[in-house]
């Protein structure tokens, strides 16, 4: 059962107020008054607009994220390592975002007015992508592209949150629409643009994805205007946000959180790395065409439904339980992976267990990242929003997944070997490297992270 602190003394859950009494060991309900819940709700019309957001956020990142692995290899000529470095760029921009992008939103301009700058010059970064062949600079491009639009990520998550008025509900709900838009660009992009397409032609014009995102990306900036004013907090009683951010690492909560968060991060970008070379291998062998970002797009559509229960979620297992549930779907994603060429089953058998593995993305996902921004907002000083969600969002985004990307490029580099001219990489290793990572992550959170829920009175 999930509680917060309302005032010294109390501790309540919508609806009910429960008093403690002075020993903290005896609880009475206390049924509030159907008036007291009249304004627990947000406006449609507020929700409406928060949605579009998250859609729109998630569309530019959609369209490019699941393929451009297999476009820089396959069309530019990408090594293992080069493949690393490149994924690696597009996390290592907002390193000092807590320090700089967080202290801007939380002191000086509007949440809104910020992502709109954000998104602009992303988009052109974007297209300038789209007609970039030569491998440094298109990393370069892939560094300046991250250094704007992954902050946006948890800008919007902040905006999102510093508006809905009951946050655990309604926030999951909007959420699904980011996710909404991370799949719609995979079945435009293959059912329609890459449709029919083989070889060299297919392999070059899944460039497309990026002028795509580019396009979407202004569009965005554009759209961001319209959001509700998001202001910085008032003046009054502030204090330096880096400072406080810095200062709740002394929480052992927050700390077991951002470490373990960090490794999940990297596991993270394993995956996003090397899940569309890994479908592709196994397409090939099939003789199919371009369906690894359709394929991809499972996890999202297994998110869609996990985020629609993820309040409900956390009420029933608490912040732990969730936590514990996304980093072991991690795991067992992994384990999947591994056994597809270690089982070698039919190309059909092998689909599915791909297939099945990548729908795990819903809890990995939902149940870890989600509910990690949630638990984040809630333990925030209300003046310090922004930089504690940068924060987060930087070893989760940048510093977890920048190590994950160079990591994981070296580990696939190292069981690559040659044949016949081509590269023939052992997918069974591959994964279990990623798999080993992941236990480690479930075993620590298990052991170290705190079962008293954020929501739940200090003991006497």
């Amino acid at each position: 059962m999930e509680f917060w602190i309302t005032r010294p003394g109390w501790i309540g859950l919508p609806g009910r107020r429960f008093a403690l009494d002075a020993r903290g060991s005896e609880l009475m309900s206390h049924v509030a008054e159907s008036s007291e819940l009249s304004g627990s709700r947000s406006p449609i019309t507020l929700l409406s607009r928060l949605a579009l957001m998250m859609f729109l956020q998630y569309f530019v990142q959609g369209a490019y994220l699941p393929i451009a692995s297999v476009y820089v290899e396959r069309a530019l000529g990408f090594d293992s390592a080069q493949i690393g470095y490149f994924i690696s760029a597009l996390a290592i921009g907002p390193i000092l975002a807590p320090f700089v992008l967080g202290q801007i939103v939380d002191r000086f301009f509007s949440t809104e007015r910020v992502m709109a700058f954000c998104h602009l010059v992303g988009g052109l970064l974007m297209i300038a992508l789209f007609f970039e062949t030569r491998v440094w600079p298109v990393i370069i491009l892939g560094t300046a592209y991250s250094v704007l639009y992954v902050p946006t990520m948890m800008l919007s998550n902040s905006l999102a949150f510093r508006h809905l008025r009951d946050r655990d509900v309604e926030f999951p709900r909007i959420r699904i629409f980011g996710t909404l838009g991370y799949i719609v660009p995979a079945y435009i992009i293959e059912f329609w643009w890459l449709r029919g397409l083989q070889g060299d032609q297919l392999n070059h014009a899944r460039g497309f994805a990026f002028a795509l995102s580019g396009i979407v990306g202004i569009a965005m900036a554009v759209y961001c205007m319209s959001l509700p004013g998001t202001p910085p907090e008032p003046r009054h009683q502030r204090k330096y946000a880096p400072g406080v951010v810095i200062s709740m690492l002394a929480q052992r909560d927050f700390l077991v959180l951002i470490i373990v968060s960090f490794f999940i991060a990297m596991a993270h970008q394993f995956v996003v790395a090397w899940y569309s070379p890994f479908v592709r291998d196994i397409l090939d062998q099939a003789k199919f065409g371009a369906y690894e970002q359709s394929i991809s797009s499972l996890g999202q559509i297994c998110e869609l439904a996990v985020l629609a229960f993820l309040g409900l979620l956390i009420r029933r297992l608490g912040y732990k339980g969730t936590l514990l549930l996304g980093a072991t779907a991690y795991l067992a994603r992994c384990l999947l992976f591994a056994a597809v060429f270690y089982l070698d089953p039919p190309s059909t058998g092998k689909l599915l267990l791909a297939a099945l593995g990548q729908s795990l993305h819903g809890f990995c996902f939902g149940c870890f990242f989600a509910v990690g921004y949630m638990y984040v907002d809630r333990i925030a000083p209300p003046d310090a929003r922004g930089s504690m969600q940068t924060l987060y969002g930087t070893f989760v985004v940048a510093l977890g997944f920048f190590a994950g990307g160079a990591v994981s490029g070296r580990v696939v580099e190292l069981l690559t070997r040659q044949v016949a001219g081509s590269p023939v990489r052992d997918w069974t290793q591959v994964w279990l490297s990623c798999a080993a990572l992941c236990a480690l992550c479930v075993v620590a959170l298990a052991l170290f992270f705190p079962r008293r829920s954020i929501d739940q009175p200090q003991a006497a």
